[in-house]
């Protein structure tokens, strides 16, 4: 076979030649193979689905592996694959497998080594003319595969030219390549870029790029994740990276999409570019101009923008008068009254706190009222308030018995409700049906007081009707109460409907309710959730469906009045693009896509993301690359949308992708860095983060002032302020260090609420008295993307106003938003790590720790590196846990003044409205967390220690007798109940000290 017109035969066997008159069989040349037909009754076939056919020729480019000889009876058989049909040609010579074999390899292997040395070489240029791509690899092991399985194994014992062999050497590599080689080619390539671009690399920027943002900027998968820290240059990247690709001549500048969160942002981006690329050519869109954009090819003309997508309070106002429209419908009002009366807030029963002042937290930061505007203690309460309101019964809520049975230490008995119409009074008590009561109420003491309440009436011959909770919890409160106002011939006169629509005005509830509904429109359409999905939504969720039975027909109304005004809105934008994209009338133009601020993107927008990137491999092309930066520590839009989980699970719903870090910052300090990293990577649902700083200092950089609102100045500090107590000991900071600032140092105000900052005139004062700092406010979310010299943090603080703020999301929105974490204020915790790390050298925490957010406890009390000694502070404020409130215990007591006394009343009055004298030698507060059954000054200086009743466990006073001084309970009545008449002799005190 040296010559390329050789031919050879393959004889019949001797079984063959019975029926054939022709001796061969089958002729091999170097283009293929030929079926040899006879003239008797057998022809030279083949067998496919069991017939015999007559065949001609084929080539060997048809056959997909060599032919295969099998050894019979009756002769050798030769079997073959070739287009995806089976032949075999039977009663071969005997010999055909020994003289044959080794030359149809041969033949074979020859006719298809340029297909082998083709795919050698294309894999050898893509693993090195560029980043290896998950799916190209993917697609080139299939190819390998492919390949391998036509040479493999038969080609190990054969004899083959070098070339071919060397060929079939690589073609092995490639097929049992592993996860490692498959990182090492890639290394290899990003080496490679990071020496030919390293000139770009050092000048692209006012510094030369780190290593790592050289390697993210290179680093080219299908789907891309840039995990940016706080301060560590993801813009610096955003901007390398679409250099970088048009540089080494991978994208022109119309293959780049660039997205950014908001307008201001891709104007920001668009500056940028210009500035360190020198073009115009690359531009960043926002997601809702992308949208447009895909609309208008689509449909050939640019839609029209409803007014209300740049006017917020335009579409507000639209909102609130189609709700008061819908109010003159009696049907609907009827609706609106059930709703604001059993609905409108987040019942959580008392059972589920582990102590009273949690649950008056609870309470407070939800601002728990009643149609009358009081603030109640209970749910039951409220739905009883509510209830004799609307029916138009006369109330008072915890009016003043009509007999005085105050004494020295016990006041005024007050009922929870008196109707004095009918002289009734009404009594809600907390407990189960078996008398139990929430874990945190002495249930023995509590049981005592309804008795002694119970014979007060009885005595006093007045009325009382008595509820419990466990009928309100079953539903029966309302029932039992109409069930009892029988008795007493109590009539019912129902508010006319204008009555009770004045007080929900006069409340700001209705506009409070159009706010919601206005913000529930674009959360709605966004989700897009069909009929079956809102009853899942409002499965075993009542008060979520009667919200949205209120909201449904404003719905219908806006979304008719877009249709008639031929307008779109944000969410059309979005959706209309995506449903465009999904069905193939619009292929992305674009090979790579970069999406900026990636952990504020809401899940339609990241389905938009994903549609763009999966459009043009629809259409065969496979070569776009989605890039996404985006830091999860900084996560804090959830109630626009924003879902954290498309960071954290992005390869869940992005499919395979490279991830990478930026862990140096060059804004904070290490020490700042120390404690915002330790406080935010609590939630263990983050991704793990090292964030390191190029800064380095040795002293904390967090600074705590504990100071009260109400403090006074004093010798060492001249300030009564505690914002201007921060700006002098900065002041002083900076005029130390004036020979290193080369401007005025910028200081940012920071609060979660923009009404906690100084208001203009404020500010403007503020810059006149420190004219050597550049002075801003700004809240929480408007600091992200900001940086400053140094920070000063305000509003640290519990309560309704409070960070973190515990007040509940209405169901209906929280339905409609991105599912929350499972862990206690993930989103608060991150916000404040957002504070902390907008400041370079230090930052300031101004905090009054006897209403203080417990983010400044946890610093204070798990050992974070703050600063604590900076400031003085008074003797409330150092130690401010040992005078937790003794009733509720989570409130702390804060020193009020009365009118003829001073005295320690709790934080959470008046829900809880336990208070307490002083010290009786210096008024100090005193505390019971030193020794075991007393109190003792916390004036080290003084020391007065009084024991505590070990019986009813009130305070005890030194009382005088006949027989000499004696400790006696405050809680003594004498005969009335209850009373606790417990007394220790001065002689036997021996407190023993808390371990």
């Amino acid at each position: 076979m040296s010559s390329e017109n050789s031919v050879s035969f393959i004889p019949h066997s001797w079984f063959g030649h019975l029926y054939q008159r022709d001796v061969n069989a089958i002729k091999l040349t170097q283009e293929g193979i030929t079926f040899i037909p006879g003239h008797g009754q057998f022809l030279a076939r083949f067998r496919h689905n069991n017939k015999q056919l007559i065949i001609g020729q084929l080539s060997w480019q048809q056959l997909d592996h060599p032919p295969l000889f099998s050894a019979s009876l009756l002769g050798n058989l030769l079997s073959f694959n070739a287009a995806g049909t089976h032949y075999q040609i039977p009663f071969l010579s005997y010999f055909a497998k020994s003289h044959f074999k080794q030359q149809v390899e041969l033949l074979w292997a020859l006719s298809h080594q340029k297909s082998l040395c083709d795919l050698i070489l294309r894999v050898e240029k893509a693993t090195s003319s560029r980043y290896l791509r998950q799916s190209l690899v993917d697609k080139m092991r299939a190819r390998i595969e492919r390949e391998y399985f036509r040479w493999f194994p038969w080609s190990e014992g054969a004899e083959l030219p070098a070339n071919i062999r060397t060929a079939l050497t690589q073609l092995h590599d490639f097929y049992h390549w592993n996860k490692a080689d498959i990182e090492r080619l890639r290394e290899s390539y990003i080496q490679s870029q990071l020496l030919a671009f390293a000139g770009f690399f050092d000048h692209v920027e006012s510094n030369p790029l780190t290593n790592k943002q050289r390697r993210a900027c290179i680093i080219d998968d299908d789907s891309n994740l840039l995990l940016a820290g706080a301060g560590t240059g993801k813009t610096s990247v955003m901007v390398g990276r679409a250099g970088y690709l048009v540089n080494s001549g991978q994208a022109q500048a119309n293959d780049i999409l660039l997205l950014a969160y908001g307008k201001k942002a891709a104007m920001e981006m668009d500056l940028r570019i210009k500035h360190k690329l020198g073009s115009d050519d690359i531009k960043a869109s926002t997601f809702h101009s992308l949208g447009l954009k895909i609309i208008a090819d689509v449909e050939g003309v640019k839609p029209s923008l409803s007014a209300w997508v740049n006017d917020e309070p335009a579409k507000d106002k639209w909102v609130h008068d189609r709700l008061e429209v819908l109010i003159k419908n009696e049907s609907y009002r009827k609706q609106l009254f059930d709703y604001f009366s059993r609905y409108y807030y987040v019942e959580k029963s008392p059972f589920e706190f582990s102590t009273q002042g949690e649950y008056f937290e609870y309470l407070n930061d939800n601002d728990i009222r009643s149609l009358k505007g009081e603030r109640v203690k209970s749910f039951g309460e409220l739905h009883i308030a509510n209830w004799l309101f609307t029916n138009g019964i006369e109330y008072q809520y915890e009016a003043k018995y009509e007999f005085d049975v105050s004494t020295v230490d016990f006041r005024q008995y007050q009922a929870d409700f008196y109707l004095p119409e009918y002289e009734v009074y009404i009594e809600y008590y907390g407990i189960d049906e078996a008398n139990n009561t929430v874990p945190f109420i002495d249930q023995a003491a509590y049981l005592t007081s309804m008795e002694w309440k119970r014979q007060l009436h009885h005595q006093r011959q007045t009325n009382c009707i008595e509820l419990f909770y466990y009928q309100h919890k079953k539903s029966q409160l309302i029932n039992k109460l109409e069930q009892a106002l029988t008795v007493f011939k109590v009539n019912y006169s129902p508010l006319p409907d204008e009555a009770i629509l004045a007080t929900l005005y006069e409340l700001g509830r209705v506009t409070e309710l159009a706010k919601l509904f206005s913000q529930l429109i674009g959360l709605y359409k966004a989700a897009c959730i069909d009929e079956a999905g809102l009853e899942k939504v409002f499965a075993n969720a009542t008060q979520t469906r009667k919200a949205f039975e209120l909201l449904q027909p404003i719905l219908q109304q806006y979304q008719q009045y877009l249709s008639a005004h031929g307008d779109i809105d944000f969410e059309d934008m979005i959706a209309k693009a995506l449903a465009y994209l999904q069905s193939g009338q619009y292929v992305s133009p674009w090979q790579y896509i970069m999406v900026d601020e990636f952990q504020d993107i809401s899940e339609p927008r990241a389905r938009l993301v994903r549609a763009l990137r999966d459009s043009r491999t629809k259409k065969g092309n496979s070569d776009t690359s989605l890039f996404c930066v985006g830091d999860d520590w900084q996560a804090i839009y959830r109630f626009s949308g924003a879902d954290v989980r498309l960071t954290t699970q992005f390869k869940r719903y992005f499919g395979h992708a490279s991830e990478t870090y930026l862990d140096l910052t060059f804004r904070f300090n290490n020490r700042i860095g120390e404690v915002a990293s330790a406080f935010v990577s609590k939630n263990p649902h983050q991704l793990n983060k090292d964030i390191h700083s190029l800064v380095q200092v040795a002293k904390p950089a967090v600074s705590i002032l504990r100071r009260g609102t109400n403090e006074g100045a004093t010798k060492d500090e001249p300030s009564n302020n505690a914002l201007e107590q921060v700006l002098n000991a900065l002041s002083v900071r900076v005029t130390q260090a004036v020979d290193k600032l080369k401007a005025k140092p910028t200081v940012y105000l920071l609060a979660r609420f923009w009404f906690q900052l100084p208001d203009k005139d404020m500010l403007r004062q503020l810059t006149a008295k420190y004219p050597m700092f550049v002075i801003e406010c700004l809240s929480f979310h408007a600091s992200k993307g900001k940086e400053a010299d140094y920070v000063v943090i305000m509003g640290m603080t519990q309560g309704i106003h409070g960070f973190p703020s515990k007040k509940i999301t209405p169901p209906l929105l929280d339905a409609f938003l991105p599912k929350a974490e499972n862990f206690e204020f993930a989103e608060e915790r991150r916000l404040f790590y957002v504070a902390l790390t907008r400041a370079k050298h230090r930052v300031y925490v101004i905090a009054d720790m006897t209403n203080v957010s417990p983010f400044i406890v946890e610093l204070i009390q798990q050992d974070y590196a703050v600063e604590q000694q900076e400031f003085s502070t008074s003797l409330v404020q150092s130690l401010f846990e040992q005078i937790n409130c003794v009733r509720c215990t989570t409130g702390i007591l804060k020193p009020r003044v009365g009118k003829f006394t001073s005295f320690f009343s709790c934080s959470h009055f008046p829900l809880c409205d336990h208070k307490e004298a002083g010290c009786d030698e210096c008024g100090s507060p005193m505390t019971r967390k030193r020794f075991v059954g007393f109190k003792v000054c916390l004036n080290d200086s003084c020391a007065h220690m009084a024991p505590i009743c070990n019986v009813c466990g009130s305070e005890m006073s030194l009382r005088e007798s006949a027989r000499g001084a004696f400790w006696g309970c405050k809680n003594y009545r004498g005969n009335n109940v209850p009373s606790c008449s417990n007394t220790i002799n001065t002689a036997k005190i021996s407190p023993q000290q808390v371990q």
